[in-house]
Order: C-alpha cells, then sequence, then structure tokens
C-alpha cells in the first residue's frame, strides 16, 4: 500500500542488499533488477514488488539533461548507464533517490534532485574537473582509456 504523502523514493542496486524501510510509491530501472545476481537481492525484491515496487524506464529527454549535468559537475566520467537511468527517472517523476553512490549524490544535487543516503553520509555537491596527472592540461569528456592523447598519462578527476 503506498501513501501519497510520502515522496517517490528511486531505489539504487545498493537499496536491494539492506533493509532500509520504504513508505509511500516505490520505483527503479530495469538496469538495476539486471545487476540482482544473488539470493539476498532477488528476495528483496519480490518482497519490493509485494510492497508495489514499480520498474520503469527514463525517457530520452530526461537522461540526456542528466548526462548534461554529470558533464557539467564532472561526474560523466564514473556514472554507470544504471546511475544515468535512476537520476533520469528520478528527475521525471521528482523523486528522491536512496544511494550511498557519491557520484550518483552529485549529479542529483546538481539537478535538485533530492537524495537518502541509506547508510554514508550524504556527499557534499562537488564540481569535479578533468585534468592530466603529467602534463596537467584540462579536458571537458574524460579522454578514451582515460589517457592524456598529449602524454599518454592518466586523466583523473580534480576537485575544481
Amino acid at each position: 500500500m503506498t501513501d501519497d504523502s510520502f515522496p517517490v523514493l528511486i531505489l539504487d542496486t545498493s537499496a536491494f542488499f539492506i533493509s532500509i524501510p520504504v513508505t509511500g510509491k516505490i520505483m527503479t530501472v530495469p538496469r538495476v533488477i539486471a545487476e540482482l545476481k544473488d539470493l539476498k537481492g532477488k528476495a528483496r525484491l519480490e518482497v519490493l514488488l509485494s510492497q508495489g515496487l514499480i520498474i520503469s524506464e527514463p525517457d530520452q529527454k530526461s537522461l540526456m539533461i542528466v548526462r548534461n549535468a554529470a558533464t557539467k559537475s564532472g561526474d560523466g566520467s564514473v556514472l554507470s548507464e544504471t546511475d544515468t537511468d535512476l537520476l533520469a527517472l528520478a528527475f521525471e517523476v521528482h523523486g528522491v533517490i536512496c544511494t550511498d553512490d557519491f557520484a550518483l549524490q552529485n549529479t542529483a544535487q546538481h539537478l535538485n534532485i533530492d537524495v537518502h543516503p541509506m547508510m554514508q553520509k550524504k556527499a557534499e555537491m562537488r564540481i569535479w574537473r578533468l585534468r592530466c596527472s603529467g602534463c596537467g592540461k584540462y579536458y571537458d569528456i574524460m579522454p578514451a582509456d582515460s589517457l592524456c592523447p598529449i602524454c599518454g598519462l592518466q586523466v583523473r578527476r580534480k576537485n575544481k
């Protein structure tokens, strides 16, 4: 049974491995379900489905908005497709993301999406820059293989 006075909770994969209490409408994306391989995760899925869990794909417009925000925040190179889907769904339904993933939390904050950490403290909002660890060149997007095309060393995220 759901209660409309509570926000829509968008569940990250980690929510299926711990027993957090959920009240109200709960949602996730198909990629999260595909990541559930062990018995504990699948059992938790069954419990959440019985509580009304909705599995939904985000639309392309929301995905594009999330990818742009992730690029601006500097998290684009570390967010998985699952993370991007979760953010897009939360953006669409004005939901609260339940996650301990710091990059996901950071991009959510840049999109004004509420975050509910489960076992960690809430991440502080940051803007990351991509910088070569060798020659110091800054990049707008992560080069192929995370290697600097100028000197060949690792490009890393650096707090702006």
